[in-house]
């Protein structure tokens, strides 16, 4: 049982903990309708505005595609290959490292590879397409996670559409994620800002390793047909010399 002195201290912090939160109710409405939500949108276009500038830059590499056939070299550890799938033609990279059994070093357990599609209709940029895949046999879990981003140049990235699944086999996780939303409908306000962490933490800074990883494959290929145009030149002029 308790005292009377103990309930009465019990009241009186039951008073004081209820009194509080209507204040603290109005202070959370109003930091909605402040400031800090005005720049949040600001912060906001600027990251789009990034974004459709990357995308253009992925654009230009619709010479890429055009030489595809004869693409052989490429960065470490990455895979470029052309396909088709339900939303059209694509180019891709798959950029892969392979997960440890410890953190710091250990024996390869599992594979952690990203992918980018670009897809092209005639010199536009259609669609980005974005597959993280990340497993790993020692701990027995598999994610698989995607975006699909319509317009990147020139439309709104809000349009995007995110997916992910956990412990299911690629095309089953293809076809019936456990998780799937519209970027525009992810929380993005003072408090969880959640939308504008997707743009600013990872996806431009996933566009800009793509994009350098795209560029660097062209410039392979150029260096490689220089090359070969610098030993055909080199033989002639060697046959100068008889």
């Amino acid at each position: 049982m308790l005292s009377h002195t103990k309930k009465i201290l019990l009241m009186i912090a039951l008073v004081a903990f209820t009194g509080t939160v209507p204040a603290i109710e109005e202070s959370f409405k109003a930091g909605k309708d402040s400031q800090k939500a005005k720049d949040l949108e600001d912060t906001e276009k600027r990251l789009d505005d990034q974004i459709r500038q990357v995308a253009e830059r992925l654009q230009a590499l619709y010479t890429l595609r055009d030489i595809a056939p004869k693409v052989k070299l490429t960065p470490t550890q990455t895979i470029f290959s052309t396909g088709k799938d339900e939303d059209g033609d694509y180019i891709e990279l798959v950029a892969y490292t392979f997960n440890p059994q410890s953190y710091n070093y250990g024996k390869p357990v599992g594979t952690a590879a990203k992918t980018m599609r670009l897809y092209f209709n005639g010199k536009d940029l259609a669609r980005i397409k974005t597959i993280i895949d990340d497993q790993n046999f020692y701990e027995q879990y598999k994610y698989y996670t995607k975006s699909s981003h319509p317009n990147p140049a020139k439309g709104n990235p809000n349009e995007m559409l995110l997916a992910t699944s956990f412990n299911k086999p690629t095309d089953v996780a293809e076809k019936t994620p456990d998780y799937k939303v519209k970027l525009a409908d992810v929380e993005n306000d003072p408090t969880n800002p959640n939308r504008i962490k997707f743009k600013r933490d990872f996806y431009i800074e996933h566009l800009i390793y793509f994009e350098k990883l795209f560029r660097f494959t062209f410039e392979f290929q150029k260096r490689g047909a220089s090359n070969g145009d610098v030993e055909t030149i080199n033989r002639m002029k060697s046959s100068l010399r008889y």
